[in-house]
């Protein structure tokens, strides 16, 4: 609501939401979810009041997946729960399901994690699915849409924002894979290329014929020096979502390439 009001240039209204927004977050962490971490965390509760704690599959997933949980250790607990989970016996079979977990372990910054259960799904895609009826995993439009999905906004963490000609990326490459591009990649009527050489070098190649983007190209954590095309920049950081990120943000005219590197 808060996005949909400030798109219409509510501001007020949108000020509204935003508060609503963090006041029933920090009811969900004060109140809510109680005050266990692990399996101990509410997930839910019954009808008549009673908490619902354990293992609940989709339903434990969504909660740090949609980021409700502060972060923290508490989070982190919960995430080292979940994947626990799903590797033991009580792990989801329903595909649809497994999909969530490269989203929710991206979106915390757990790569290793979210590439594992990214091939795992992808390995999966000639299986049967759990109603045999339905053909094969890789029929479910949740596989092929999800993993186009965790490759640009997940390894690549590309998030655009067409409207205001910007666009932010973070390398989440897993241990082990060099670099990774993808070409093309539409934002509004133009595209852009995307190119990440590990966690610490990340090119932007603006496709379009005219107009210009303004680029955040972040980094995890604090780097002491950071360039673009070589020239070096003023350090700046900031905090999203209990992460530091070390970050420049250049303009990307139309056609034009540019580099940013961090280096400690």
């Amino acid at each position: 609501m808060a996005t949909l009001a400030r798109g219409r240039g509510d501001t007020a209204l949108a000020r509204t939401y935003d508060r609503r927004a963090a006041d029933l977050k920090a009811y969900f962490n004060d109140d809510w979810s109680g005050g266990g971490s692990n399996a101990d965390m509410v997930r839910a509760y019954t009808t008549s009041g009673t908490p619902v704690t354990g293992w609940g599959k989709e339903n434990s997933v969504f909660m740090p997946m949609k980021q409700i949980i502060d972060p923290g250790p508490r989070n982190d607990a919960y995430l080292d729960y979940i994947e626990a989970q799903e590797q033991g016996s009580e792990g989801s079979t329903n595909i649809e399901s497994t999909t969530y977990l490269p989203d929710m372990f991206f979106k915390n910054n757990r790569n290793d994690s979210a590439w594992t259960w990214m091939k795992k799904i992808y390995g999966q895609r000639e299986l049967q699915h759990v109603n045999s009826s339905q053909g094969p995993n890789g029929d479910y439009p949740e596989v092929s849409f999800t993993l186009v999905s965790q490759t640009v906004e997940g390894l690549m963490g590309i998030a655009p924002d067409a409207a205001n000609h910007r666009v932010t990326t973070q390398s989440r490459l897993p241990s082990g894979m060099k670099w990774l591009q993808t070409a093309d990649v539409p934002i509004g009527t133009s595209t852009i290329t995307v190119r990440h050489d590990g966690a610490t070098r990340t090119t932007l190649t603006n496709n379009a014929r005219g107009g210009a983007y303004r680029w955040e190209a972040r980094f995890q954590g604090v780097h002491k020096k950071i360039t673009v095309n070589g020239v070096p920049q003023r350090v700046r950081t900031k905090a999203v979502d209990g992460v530091t990120y070390t970050y420049a943000t250049p303009t990307v005219r139309a056609g034009a390439t540019a580099v940013v590197r961090v280096a400690d």
